[in-house]
């Protein structure tokens, strides 16, 4: 394959992974020490990587004629397809509640006179606006969330220099032990992307020898971008905070101010493809009224928000660990259904979907029971 379908492929799982979880890892990091979190980063892009390789070939096997919800419906029927259709909708829902959080605090970043309530407001009447564009507009719009979501860490790399790294945080916290596992499976996840990664496969030809090396190349490209931002903050603010850029209080104001607008942007635009989602599983595989459908994307976050469930951190690492644990796990799942596999290949993924299961009980434990 040429290089230039290489990195088309990889830059199409890159844009689906790179998105506003950046802003939570280095207070993880801070918490859970800065080994650990490497470590996590490596193992949970191993098994990301994995999952989409499955996905691929699951797509592939079946020409693309279903995506995940209608794969979901075929292999494990009416229930599957509700708890799938739920893990799917509810988590984007609560994405959605985490960038008003984030949001708002930009927004109070930017005017720090306002009150924080009324920076919330402000940050939600907003994205009032791309929720009523054409899906043509918000794709164009998208594009520009994640060159600002990029340039804020490679920015945040080299004003930090030379006080990039750790900070003298300790290694390891036992004690925080399975805290970065959903805010960093939130930030690695990409699996929307291997969708249209196969759509431009089948356009432009083959995939080449190695179709994996570039769904991994994608998710690699992230990984390194996290660990320079997680370093140029942890090595230069002057406090770590959950949503990062509000403890860089030794930065210049006007640095602070770029990152704010810049955050401000990121958040705004990737408000749009999560809202088409909603949008789209609703009024296609429930049939809900066109209004109906922005009535609730539009007030429901707002409202949890509103009713106090507003900790950034928590509503990330409940998102990560367990509705997107629950999405991975039904593609894992679909995969040892569909595909024609060995019996090596059958136990490996079933250690994958019992990794995917295990952390979504933990994260409903540790954040709904405990």
């Amino acid at each position: 394959m040429r290089a230039k379908d290489f990195l088309k492929i990889a830059a199409i799982i890159a844009a689906a992974t790179v998105g506003d979880g950046v802003f939570a890892l280095p207070f993880i990091f801070y918490k859970s020490g800065w080994l650990l979190g490497l470590l996590y980063l490596a193992f949970l892009a191993t098994i990301v990587i994995v999952a989409h390789v499955i996905y691929l070939r699951v797509l592939e096997q079946e020409d693309e004629k279903e995506r995940l919800l209608g794969l979901v419906k075929i292999y494990f029927g009416k229930w599957g397809f509700g708890i799938g259709f739920f893990a799917i909708v509810a988590g984007l829902l609560l994405a959605i509640v985490a960038f008003l959080v984030l949001g708002g605090r930009f927004v109070s970043l930017l005017l720090p006179s306002i009150p924080p309530l009324y920076a919330l407001i402000a940050f939600w009447a907003f994205t009032t606006i791309p929720i009523l564009l054409r899906d043509r507009r918000v794709v164009k719009l998208e594009l520009l969330g994640i060159i600002c979501t990029s340039v804020i860490i490679v920015f945040v790399f080299v004003f930090a220099w030379p006080h990039v790294g750790f900070g003298g945080i300790e290694p390891m916290n036992p004690g925080n032990a399975f805290l970065p596992f959903g805010v960093i499976l939130f930030s690695l996840a990409g699996w929307t992307g291997v969708e249209p990664a196969y759509e431009t496969r089948k356009k432009d030809g083959s995939w080449g020898k190695s179709p994996a090396a570039m769904l991994a190349a994608g998710t690699v490209f992230a990984v390194i971008l996290y660990a320079l931002f997680v370093m140029g903050i942890l090595g230069s603010a002057a406090t770590v905070t959950p949503d990062t850029l509000s403890g860089l209080t030794n930065w210049p104001m006007w640095q602070r101010s770029f990152l704010a607008i810049l955050g401000f942007l990121a958040v705004w635009t990737i408000y749009m493809p999560t809202s088409r989602e909603i949008k789209n599983s609703l009024e296609r595989d429930l049939g809900w009224n066109p209004i109906a459908t922005r009535l609730l994307i539009l007030f429901l976050p707002l409202t949890l928000v509103l009713a106090g469930f507003n900790n950034f951190i928590v509503v990330v690492g409940l998102v990560g660990g367990f509705f997107l644990s629950l999405q991975y796990l039904f593609i894992v799942l679909v995969g040892r259904r569909a595909l024609a596999l060995s019996s090596w290949k059958k136990l490996s993924m079933d250690l994958l979907a019992l990794v995917f299961t295990l952390a979504a009980v933990y994260e409903v434990y540790y954040f709904v029971v405990q």
